[in-house]
């Protein structure tokens, strides 16, 4: 399917990307209006988010094309996954840098205490934290969500193929009758 509709594919992939990304975000800016909850990209809803949205990500692509290999899907889920996580990335930089600072000194703090354990100074400690935490956040959630688009696209991949397989055994038998 990729060499067919090249553009279809990925176009589809980078959708669900964009739809994945923008659920999450909502849920944490909802999360945190409602329940007064800051920053929460690692819960539960978050990852049943990614794990819905791939698996629609899946049932378009077989829409598109039923023979669609095993490989295939599992490219698609684990494209939206990550390219949703470039989303969250960008929310996560501008929640921590403008809206909510104060949420980056807490963690900075609470790292410097955790390593001035292990003799380390407060004050090197607290300007070097500083100068790395918007990336490292941003880094950590990526590989964190591609990880998880990565297990449910594998699952979501089977679980296609499995019925694929089902569907042909039947109609073999339906045939030989």
């Amino acid at each position: 399917m990729i060499s067919d509709n090249s553009h279809l594919y990925w176009s589809k992939s980078l959708y669900w990307g964009l739809e994945i990304g923008a659920d999450i975000v909502l849920y944490c800016v909802v999360a945190q209006w409602l329940w007064d909850r800051p920053f929460d990209l690692s819960g539960f809803v978050p990852y049943l988010i990614i794990s819905i949205c791939i698996c629609m990500c899946h049932r378009e692509m077989v829409f598109i094309d039923p023979k669609i290999a095993f490989s295939e899907l599992l490219l698609a889920g684990l494209c939206a996954g990550t390219s949703g996580s470039l989303i969250v990335d960008l929310y996560a930089a501008i929640y921590v840098k403008m809206y909510d600072p104060a949420y980056m000194e807490e963690m900075i703090k609470q790292t410097a205490s955790l390593a001035g354990q292990f003799g380390y100074t407060d004050g090197d400690i607290i300007e070097e934290t500083r100068k790395i935490f918007v990336p490292v956040l941003m880094f950590t959630t990526t590989m964190v969500y591609a990880f998880v688009s990565l297990i449910m696209s594998a699952f979501g991949a089977f679980l296609v193929n499995l019925r694929r397989k089902r569907n042909n055994d039947k109609q073999n038998n339906n045939g030989k009758n």
